[in-house]
């Protein structure tokens, strides 16, 4: 009879444990909501930005003390975490943080209570142009009266354009705007990044190099400005 009450209790424990560690089915796991925002989606590069969202259940019931990470993705591919914020009262989070290039952050939220759902949100594409400067331009008049125009220009961040097409421009007051006479590429001189362009024109006016950036990479850069009779 004691063999018999053992085994039946047993079994009965063996039953509320097998219970317990059962998980949550699909018709119990309960949907979360995750937001994402950036406060700028256009900074030159070094700059930061701030992240931002909130972490919602499906009944609009904040997650509050939940971990969300947050990486940075280009090209279709996204890194390891770069902020781990925490999520406070109102489920609401925030990071700061420094975009190496033109790109979005992902956040990704995987809760440790199997009863919520994971979620996931990117911020818009954010446009990191990098610097870009005409360091030197010299401008005046070959012996046919063509305007010659020459410079060198720098790219002192961590990335170089290419190709690095300069414009030789003049100021038209008749239109009150400036005009390309001639666009030439930069070419690496063993020391820097040179340029040189000639174009005819007769009249005098203010003249400058204009190096017009690249989309979503490089920023815009003009030279001093020079007179030639």
């Amino acid at each position: 009879m004691i063999i018999r009450k053992l085994v039946i209790g047993t079994i009965a424990a063996a039953a509320l444990l097998t219970a317990g560690a059962v998980p949550a089915t699909a018709a119990e796991v309960q949907p979360s909501t995750l937001t994402t925002s950036t406060s700028s989606t256009k900074i030159d590069a070094g700059k930061t930005v701030t992240i931002s969202g909130k972490l919602t259940k499906a009944d609009a019931t904040p997650i509050a003390g939940a971990e969300v990470g947050i990486s940075f993705c280009f090209n279709g591919f996204c890194g390891e975490a770069q902020a781990k914020p925490v999520t406070d009262a109102a489920g609401v989070y925030t990071a700061k943080l420094t975009p190496i290039r033109t790109g979005n952050y992902h956040a990704d939220f995987f809760p440790t209570d199997p009863a919520i759902a994971d979620s996931h949100a990117d911020t818009p594409k954010i446009v990191v142009l990098h610097p870009a400067k005409i360091t030197s331009f010299a401008a005046g008049r070959n012996a046919a009266k063509a305007v010659t125009g020459s410079g060198t220009i720098d790219f002192p961040g961590q990335y170089t354009a290419n190709p690095i097409p300069v414009e030789l421009q003049y100021f038209s007051f008749g239109t009150y705007r400036w005009t390309t006479a001639a666009t030439v590429e930069a070419t690496w001189n063993g020391t820097t990044w040179a340029f040189a362009a000639s174009a005819e024109y007769r009249k005098p006016g203010v003249w400058r190099a204009f190096y017009a950036g690249a989309p979503e990479m490089f920023q815009a850069a003009a030279s001093d400005l020079v007179f030639v009779l």
